[in-house]
């Protein structure tokens, strides 16, 4: 063996900076090559931590060495083990794939029984180095030391967290661009009835032909919706939303009080359909909405239906003139508000006795054989002020 590839590695960037533990390697591998008589055909540093079974993902330095060392043919050469990795998984594998490698530290004939104690050394010491330094730190916190963004100021901690959220978009969007041409294709696909696809049935199409999503699980519909709006698609729902439907059924409600949800279906003219039970329940709430300022609709506990608008009404009407007979609240309600004249009575008798304080002979007789004596009596007491 006459060539052979250098690998430099120091953990922090700190340690790369001052360039005194990778000028201290590079001496210690060219010292070991002299005294074995091969040269250091070309070198390849990491500032990178040496914990991990992946370091391959996480040292590009590493992985063009080995790449290196693979095509041509020659070892590769670090100054101690732990320089290589603290990992006994990544070392074994070294070992397994036939990768060789020799450490100026233990010398060129170095046996693989050697090589795994001290790899379990390496990451034992790795261990032991993260525990010290981990309750160190925690002693400076309880001294009120302060580490990390902690030291700057908050225009600078707004700083760090702006560029932070400005690389996870920017590796959002490279993400979502590599999936363009499906999420088009899934786009284009037909829909029911002749609508477009909804993302729902786009995430079952790209599922089907087996395309996995940018991270690595199943499409959904709210990922296929979230990436086409990142790329810039303009697709139709095949939902209306829940604002839009709220928005329109609330609208139509304060035009017509008394409609039934058939009628209000039948008013949307909205893009898309709506159903039944959607319509139901946002004019359901639209009605308790109504009715939840109203003394007499707590007390008496009406069933919310399309004539809760109507109840509320009479009962206003009734409370600010007690006196007023069913007729009279009729003529005071006016013809905008078309009701019988027995079902205003009833409300009336309900709201008489949900708030009055009856005695048992006027609960039993009822609110009209008492109004007109009321009336008379007050009548006559503004008469004698007079």
């Amino acid at each position: 063996m006459s060539e052979a590839i250098g690998y430099l590695r120091v953990s922090t960037r700190e340690q790369g900076r001052s360039g005194l533990g990778l000028a201290v390697q590079r001496s210690d591998i060219e010292a070991f090559s002299k005294r074995e008589g091969f040269t250091v055909r070309s070198w390849h540093q990491d500032i990178q931590t040496g914990a991990g079974a992946d370091a391959l993902l996480l040292r590009p330095g590493l992985a063009a060495a080995l790449k290196e060392a693979k095509v041509g043919r020659c070892a590769l050469v670090c100054s101690r083990l732990d320089r290589l990795s603290r990992n006994v998984h990544f070392i074994t594998g070294l070992m397994e794939h036939r990768v060789h490698f020799m450490v100026a530290a233990f010398g060129r004939d170095c046996d693989q029984f050697t090589l795994h104690i001290y790899a379990s050394v390496a990451e034992q010491e790795r261990k032991m180095i993260s525990e010290r330094c981990k309750a160190a730190t925690a002693a400076m916190k309880l001294r009120g030391r302060k580490f990390g963004l902690q030291l700057f100021s908050k225009a600078k901690r707004r700083q760090v967290a702006g560029l932070g959220r400005a690389v996870q978009s920017r590796a959002a969007m490279e993400r979502a661009e590599a999936y363009r041409m499906q999420i088009e294709w899934a786009l284009r696909q037909p829909g029911r009835q002749r609508r477009p696809i909804a993302y729902r049935a786009a995430a079952i199409a790209l599922n089907e032909r087996g395309i996995e999503s940018p991270m690595g699980g199943r499409w959904t519909g709210q990922t296929i919706q979230r990436t086409a709006r990142r790329l810039g698609l303009t697709h139709p729902t095949a939902r209306i939303s829940s604002e839009v439907a709220r928005d329109r059924i609330h609208e139509i409600w304060r035009q017509n009080p008394d409609a039934t949800a058939n009628q209000v279906k039948a008013r949307l003219r909205l893009p898309h359909p709506v159903g039944m039970t959607r319509v139901y329940s946002i004019l359901r709430d639209c009605r308790r909405g109504s009715a939840k300022n109203s003394p007499a609709q707590n007390k008496v506990r009406w069933h919310i239906d399309r004539w809760t608008p109507a109840r509320v009404r009479v009962c206003a009407t009734w409370s600010r003139h007690p006196d007023f007979t069913a007729k009279e609240v009729l003529q005071k309600l006016g013809p905008d508000f078309p009701m019988r004249l027995k079902w205003v009575q009833k409300i009336l008798a309900d709201c008489w006795r949900a708030t009055a304080k009856l005695t048992p002979y006027q609960r039993r007789n009822g609110r009209r054989f008492h109004r007109p004596w009321g009336a008379q009596y007050r009548l006559q007491q503004r008469t004698a002020s007079r």
